[in-house]
């Protein structure tokens, strides 16, 4: 047979059946509520990347969302392993310190940033609005994982429910950042 190429590790197969397996190995229905928190994780961070990419283009300037990204690859690691099997132990888990440290950038942010006590619009500028979308589905994977902790009892990801929060609230200043960066140009 030989060795395994990068098709059949990317196909599977196992999803023409509407199956799909945790990072820890577990095969389960792809409506699990597992891999409809994973993916939305995964969807927040390719639309924080496709802002972190607009950023910058226009601005020149990330606002550390690599790390963020990163800090999202870990989240749903997390997520998508079983707690109590081996491989568990192996992943670099999401902790407080994650949450602080995101919180520094956050009250960094605010330093220069106006927010008003106002219902925002969406898409005053092309690139907050992007910036909106990513905080938008950050919110939605927030939701989602409050569920896997309640109904499946995970409070071992609490902490991944706080980085997620803040990175939103985070995602909500930066897009408020942007539009007034804009108009003084």
């Amino acid at each position: 047979m030989g060795e395994e190429t990068p098709f059949e590790w990317v196909t599977t197969r196992g999803g023409d059946r509407g199956e799909s397996g945790y990072y820890s190995g577990e095969w389960r229905r792809k409506d699990d509520l597992i891999f409809a928190a994973v993916g939305d994780i995964d969807e927040a961070n390719s639309f924080t990347g496709a802002a972190r990419a607009a950023l910058r283009a226009e601005l020149g300037d990330e606002f550390g969302l690599t790390v963020m990204q990163r800090t999202l690859l870990r989240v749903g690691a997390m997520v998508a392993t079983s707690p109590d099997h081996e491989l568990y132990a192996t992943i670099e888990h999401v902790t407080d310190s994650d949450v602080e440290a995101l919180e520094g950038v956050e009250q960094k942010l605010l330093q220069n940033t106006r927010i008003d006590p106002v219902f925002i619009l969406p898409g005053e500028t092309a690139l907050s609005a992007a910036v909106d979308v990513a905080r938008s589905v950050c919110r939605r994977s927030e939701r989602r994982l409050v569920s896997v902790i309640r109904e499946r009892g995970r409070h071992d990801l609490h902490a991944c429910q706080n980085y997620l929060n803040r990175l939103s609230d985070y995602l909500f200043i930066l897009a408020r950042h942007v539009e007034q960066r804009g108009k003084h140009r």
